[in-house]
């Protein structure tokens, strides 16, 4: 699987995004993730973990009821939502 941070929202689902930020208090990242080839995952993990990782951020800890709204608004979206500390 490779995900990258998503780009090109439309309109909506940045602001449903914004909105889900503001109403949980967390800071959200959207990554777009997609399945490859074996031989191509295999290829992209190895250059992956050369290069280190690209998400610094520390990760934020949602309690179950924000878990519960991030995995809904993740199924409508088509988006992975990771919630990270940015204070």
């Amino acid at each position: 699987m490779f995900c990258e941070i998503a780009r090109k929202l439309e309109d909506q689902d940045l602001d449903r995004i914004q909105t889900l930020e503001k109403d949980l208090g967390l800071t959200l990242v959207a990554f777009s993730c997609r399945s490859l080839d074996p031989a191509r995952e295999e290829k992209l993990e190895a250059i992956m973990r050369e290069l280190g990782p690209m998400l610094q951020a520390p990760l934020a800890e949602p309690d179950d009821a924000q878990l519960g709204r991030l995995r809904e608004a993740e199924q409508e979206l088509g988006l992975t939502l990771i919630a990270v500390d940015a204070s």
